[in-house]
């Protein structure tokens, strides 16, 4: 299974990163292999369509801090689904979400994205 976390930093210790569409970065934990690659988030605010390249590697589960209402509608689909992991590290909330600790999300912690404006 495909985790993908957004994070602050580069690496597992890293705090999870407060917004899930403003992270520095992304960390894609593949279960199987216990093993993780890096990417980092260059489209900060409302290019959210960069997430799609996650959905399209397979990832099935998103670890957020917390998450906006057009970053949650992309990747809260039939094939993935989205948890809650605040103030803990990414490996934190691998460990939590495998034990069964995470609670997930039916709808997004922000009431807006930010930047935008009503």
């Amino acid at each position: 299974m495909l985790i993908l976390i957004s994070s602050d930093s580069n690496n597992l210790d890293s705090p999870v990163a407060k917004r899930f569409g403003h992270a520095n970065y992304y960390i894609l934990y593949n279960t199987e292999t216990k093993t993780y690659e890096v990417f980092e988030n260059t489209e900060h605010g409302h290019h959210h369509e960069n997430l799609q390249k996650y959905l399209d590697m397979g990832v099935e589960i998103f670890l957020v801090g917390n998450i906006g209402p057009h970053a949650f509608e992309m990747i809260n689909t039939t094939k993935s689904k989205v948890y809650l992991a605040r103030k803990m590290s990414v490996k934190e909330a691998i460990e939590k979400f495998l034990n069964g600790e995470l609670q997930q999300l039916y709808e997004p912690t922000a009431k807006r994205s930010i930047g935008e404006h009503h």
